[in-house]
């Protein structure tokens, strides 16, 4: 898996890529940049679509590296009592 901020570097270039891309259409001074523009657009969307859709990546706490949420505070643990029957055991998820 890859590290985040690498992935947040590739997303950005991939938008220039299409802002690029959008800029090669428009453009009417350069032939050989109007015929490119549209294969350029589609690399952009194909990168852009391809690291806004990758897997965040997330701390090993084997490592010592305790999860944390977005605002850095600690997961909530939430706690089922009681179960199935009369066991009446606790069962955290």
């Amino acid at each position: 898996m890859l590290a985040g901020r690498f992935a947040q570097v590739m997303e950005f270039l991939s938008l220039l890529l299409i802002v690029f891309g959008i800029f090669a259409l428009c453009q009417s001074f350069s032939q050989g940049l109007y015929s490119h523009g549209l294969a350029i657009l589609f690399l952009g969307w194909v990168g852009y679509t391809i690291w806004s859709h990758r897997k965040p990546v997330r701390p090993n706490i084997a490592e010592g590296n305790p999860q944390k949420t977005i605002d850095g505070r600690p997961p909530l643990e939430v706690t089922i009592a009681g179960g199935l029957g009369n066991d009446q055991s606790e069962t955290s998820l």
